[in-house]
């Protein structure tokens, strides 16, 4: 029996790892919401399974992670085993933007990294130390960091994909962060990791037109490393590749960044 508290569950990724990590009544899951009230995929699914606890918490506000973390010790009695942290948010309007484009501004750069900056980086600092004491008194001691291949330098040079550089820089540094608390917390048999999902199709509804034109360049981008690459990959392949990783995590694994299928194959 293993106990997870997951981050960013009302759709996508996050709901896909409660979903499959909830299906064994062996396991107990902690579906952290910034808003669960408004999340009703995830309240349906938590309706029809005792072991699922849907609790409330922003990884951009410490003292809700704190509140999050004695919710969950109550119950667990001081203990989680395994730690996702999947939540994320970028500045949609920087997506396009290649780095020659960032302003001459303060004001202006500042803006234009803080969101993601405010989740990838400082959301990663705070959701680890908010349920660090936990995960050091739990069996399994994994804290699993969702990432991107697209912070990968050799990725980056030999696509030429030059955009979403505040979510790629972002995660950059949460990849560092990863190696930092890898360092400090392998003497007390903590692993900590970065893990790519892959190439997810995680859009809900209908999708806009510069949406799928984004989704083509990607495409034809990636396609000059994996010339057979058909397209996205669905939730639920990834998240079973992903949890089949993090069950055999590894001390040499530990402060990298690895893939869905527990190498450098981003893909």
């Amino acid at each position: 029996m293993s106990s997870y508290a997951i981050t960013g569950t009302s759709r996508g990724l996050g709901l896909e790892f409660v979903r499959q990590l909830s299906q064994s009544p062996n396991n107990t899951v902690f579906a952290i919401a910034r808003n669960p009230d408004s999340a009703t995929k995830l309240q349906d699914l938590a309706s029809q399974r005792p072991n699922l606890h849907v609790i409330k918490a922003d990884i951009t506000d410490p003292q809700s992670l704190s509140s999050a973390a004695a919710s969950i010790s109550k119950i667990t009695n001081g203990t989680l085993d395994v730690l996702i942290n999947n939540a994320v948010s970028t500045n949609q309007a920087a997506a396009p933007v290649p780095p020659s484009q960032i302003p001459l501004d303060v004001t202006a750069t500042t803006e234009f990294f803080r969101v993601a900056y405010e989740s990838s980086l400082f959301g990663a600092i705070w959701t680890t130390n908010a349920f660090l004491p936990l995960i050091e008194a739990g069996k399994d001691k994994k804290i699993v960091h969702i990432s991107t291949a697209m912070a990968d330098q050799h990725l980056i040079k030999n696509t030429g994909i030059s955009l979403t550089v505040d979510y790629a820089v972002a995660k950059g540094a949460m990849n560092v962060l990863v190696a930092k608390y890898a360092a400090e917390l392998a003497p007390k048999g903590i692993k900590v990791v970065a893990l790519s999902p892959g190439w997810v199709d995680t859009f809900e509804g209908p999708k806009p037109a510069e949406y799928e034109g984004f989704v083509e360049y990607l495409l034809n981008s990636f396609r000059k490393i994996w010339p057979d690459l058909k397209g996205q990959i669905v939730p639920e392949e990834s998240v079973r590749m992903v949890l089949e990783v993090v069950d055999g995590l590894s001390e040499e694994q530990s402060g990298l960044m690895i893939s869905h299928h527990g190498n450098e194959d981003w893909i």
